[in-house]
């Protein structure tokens, strides 16, 4: 009988607790205030030469399942903002405390002038390609990371649209394109805040000879490249390096070959080099084999590059060979 009263009370006792921690969860994220929050978004390259621009038209931006006051639908080319340029999608005054979920919602058949279609590629020809999905009139990307309003603060939420993960070619003989899977869509939007985040500028030298069409840089975080995997497309849909951060493009400048990857979280990071080759009658990019590469990070060679909130760093990336 002692054994079981001790069994009793200390179920009370855990369920007691239980609820307190909950309390005490629920507390932790009522509003403290106000602060002024600003969306942004910005885009990651996509291998194929052929494509000009890419239009979205963002119908609605909704914050844990409420629109974002104010907003108006915008057609937006995502291609002009890259390498840290970004478009603002509208900015309101929000309850100071954490959020969960941040949803884009694309039209897929009326531009913000009425125009259709709504999301499509621009090729070199100027011939718009309807973009498609697995649903008809609107889409939703759904972005599950979470975020934190400051009170009497201004938050910049940045959503990063990696075009090389979220469209690929369809599935006809006629050239066009699609949106991926709905999966593989939600998770090739990333947001970050910016205050949160910093810039790698990097500048890039080829002393391995490799001849390349184009090379993309990607950003993984510590110990989490797989070469076996993210070398080879996935099955859904194709796309290769999926688990990156992020990546740029490596391009020529007055200065030399550079790159910008731009809005990257708190961390330690590894950063992988990837070869591209061009088919000249189709502009579409293949890859074709991982890079040798030496960093060097404030004088000193190293494979970890550690990212602070707010401390944009310069880095020097040196190509050796093909892996």
């Amino acid at each position: 009988m002692m054994k079981m009263k001790s069994l009793i009370w200390v179920n009370f006792v855990c369920a007691c607790f239980a609820v307190m921690v909950s309390a005490c969860e629920e507390r932790s994220n009522e509003p403290v205030g106000e602060g002024e929050v600003a969306f942004e978004i910005t885009d990651a390259p996509i291998d194929d030469a052929n494509v000009k621009s890419v239009m979205v038209t963002v119908a609605d931006v909704r914050v844990d399942g409420k629109s974002l006051s104010g907003f108006s639908k915008q057609t937006i080319d995502l291609k002009a903002y890259q390498d840290g340029e970004t478009r603002l999608l509208g900015s309101a005054m929000m309850d100071a405390r954490s959020y969960s979920n941040l949803t884009l919602v694309l039209d897929l058949n009326n531009d913000d002038q009425g125009d259709s279609p709504g999301c499509y590629v621009l090729d070199q020809d100027n011939t718009r390609h309807q973009l498609k999905s697995t649903t008809s009139g609107t889409l939703d990307i759904a972005m599950g990371q979470s975020w934190k309003t400051i009170n009497n603060a201004k938050t910049n939420v940045v959503m990063d649209f990696d075009l090389r993960k979220s469209i690929r070619y369809a599935d006809d003989s006629e050239g066009g394109y699609n949106f991926v899977s709905d999966n593989n869509l939600n998770s090739a939007v990333r947001v970050v805040t910016k205050q949160n985040s910093a810039t790698i500028s990097g500048s890039y030298q080829d002393e391995g000879s490799v001849n390349a069409d184009m090379i993309i840089v990607h950003a993984y975080r510590k110990g989490t490249f797989n070469s076996s995997t993210e070398t080879q497309p996935d099955a859904v849909d194709g796309i290769y390096f999926r688990n990156a951060v992020a990546s740029a493009e490596v391009k020529s400048s007055l200065t030399g070959k550079r790159f910008t990857l731009a809005f990257l979280p708190e961390g330690e990071y590894e950063l992988h080099y990837s070869a591209y080759s061009k088919n000249d009658i189709s502009g579409k990019y293949t890859f074709e084999a991982m890079l040798q590469s030496e960093t060097i990070v404030n004088g000193s060679v190293g494979n970890l590059i550690k990212i602070e909130a707010g401390v944009d760093l310069s880095i020097a990336t040196k190509i050796t060979g093909v892996i």
